[in-house]
């Protein structure tokens, strides 16, 4: 009798450990099945981006163009094992998570040591973009880095910024393209040259930006995609008027920012053979959302009109144009006109703006939307002309006021110019992270919590614990 129950607590005890080693086996497949399903997630739903300034997380800008990325690109990272940095490879899976045409490997120059010959200029940490014979090269310090001028000579702090998504972004569009345009900025009548961050956007959409002096030059170089006058200051010479209109009339494209303060009626005659001509007065908003808060009112902050011509502008990002005239458009039916930024529908052109010692609408003041950028399209010779009647418009300080925006506005506007797909400049993101400041009450009051407040509360839920437990 007892070794029937031996027998029969055997055989249990077998069952259960059968049981409980196949239910081990389940567990630690599915524990396998899911670790390789989470694997093959894209790195943006497995990986958080807590860092402050958001390093590794991707903008609307680089998302669009990975989603309609419909050509093969291969990014090389040359980074040595066990040493990578971080910051580049997070944002490299990222990319890889948007799209399946986009790519990267690893390349330790250690183990492929004549890896980064075959592409000039690549070095340790150098990221390199291939998209089939076209390759571009982002450096470590410069590209994907980039180190702050003005705080180093200030104080000698080596404090970088995390370039790295600009650089990819443009570089992306860059070698898919696999073209490069050439466009002239005109110098020779008092402009102000291109601050960075236009140029900057000009070559994430592989353009060049060379200067040219029309006297100088004798005419207008075979290669020029497009003429940039930046706010002359001067008038164009008699032979300089007469070289833009035979560009302009043989098909040419020109941007041009002016200063309606100074006196250049060759400049406007070359506009006009677009039709395009000035509204007379000081325009003044009167609407509170289209000027900043403390400022002037003639300091604009104008609607960016949706269409071909800003189809490169970001939704949600402004432009800035302080002290601007409007901008009238013609009536030949040979051009069509498109409204690029305009004013909002209450402003008015303040006429006698030079006299007067307040802002004050006048009797006979204009008053309505007015252009401060227009396009202007030739159906006979595709010529195309935009001009923004501000002296402002492409300056450093006011683009920094609105993030970028009017360097968006620009580069959009040169790509339509060439026919060019639009790609903008992203700002680069600060490594420093910002101190937080107590003030010496909040600090007070902290340091009773922590020392006082928080052991006592400890104590005391423990002493509950333990008369509860004596009275059960």
């Amino acid at each position: 009798m007892k070794k029937h129950k031996f027998q029969y607590g055997s055989t249990r005890t077998l069952r259960c450990g059968l049981a409980s080693a196949l239910l081990s086996v389940l567990v630690l497949a599915v524990v396998v099945l899911a670790n390789l399903v989470l694997r093959a997630l894209p790195t943006k739903y497995t990986e958080f981006d807590i860092s402050t300034s958001a390093l590794s997380t991707l903008t609307a800008t680089t998302k669009t163009l990975l989603h309609e990325l419909d050509t093969d690109v291969t990014a090389y990272y040359l980074g040595e094992s066990g040493q990578e940095d971080g910051n580049i490879t997070r944002l490299l899976n990222r990319y890889a998570g948007e799209s399946t045409h986009f790519t990267w490997q690893q390349r330790d120059p250690v183990l492929y040591p004549t890896f980064a010959a075959q592409y000039p200029g690549a070095s340790a940490d150098s990221v390199v973009l291939v998209c089939g014979d076209n390759y571009e090269v982002l450096n470590y310090s410069g590209d994907l880095y980039e180190l702050d001028l003005d705080t180093y000579y200030a104080s000698g702090s080596q404090v970088y910024t995390f370039t790295a998504e600009n650089a990819l972004t443009g570089g992306i569009s860059r070698v898919v393209q696999g073209v490069s345009h050439t466009v002239y900025e005109l110098t020779g009548h008092g402009e102000t040259a291109l601050a960075q961050d236009f140029t900057d956007t000009l070559k994430n959409g592989g353009i060049t930006v060379q200067t040219l002096n029309l006297t100088t030059a004798g005419s207008v170089p075979e290669d020029a995609e497009a003429l940039i006058l930046n706010t002359p200051l001067n008038d164009l010479t008699d032979a300089e008027a007469t070289l833009l209109t035979d560009y302009i009339q043989k098909g040419g494209k020109l941007f041009a920012a002016t200063d309606f303060t100074a006196d250049t009626p060759r400049v406007s005659a070359v506009l006009a053979l677009a039709g395009l001509t000035a509204q007379p007065g000081l325009l003044v908003e009167t609407d509170a959302n289209h000027y900043p808060y403390g400022y002037p009112q003639t300091y604009l902050l104008p609607v960016i009109a949706s269409g071909e011509v800003t189809a490169g502008v970001s939704g949600s990002i402004m432009a800035y144009t302080p002290f601007a005239q409007g901008i009238l458009a013609g009536d030949d039916t040979n051009w069509t006109y498109t409204d690029v930024l305009t004013t909002g529908q209450t402003a008015y052109a303040m006429l006698n703006y030079l006299t007067a010692d307040e802002l004050q609408k006048g009797e006979n003041d204009p008053e309505g939307c007015f252009a401060v950028a227009m396009a202007a399209q030739s159906s006979v010779t595709d010529a195309r002309v935009v001009w923004v009647n501000c002296p402002n418009f492409l300056s450093a300080t006011a683009n920094q006021s609105v993030s970028g925006g009017n360097a968006q506005v620009f580069g959009s506007a040169v790509n339509w110019l060439i026919g060019q797909e639009n790609t903008a400049v992203i700002d680069g993101k600060s490594l420093s992270a910002e101190s937080l400041q107590v003030s010496a009450g909040a600090a007070a009051g902290l340091g009773l919590l922590f020392t006082l407040g928080l052991p006592i509360a400890v104590l005391a839920a423990g002493a509950v614990v333990c008369v509860v437990r004596r009275r059960r």
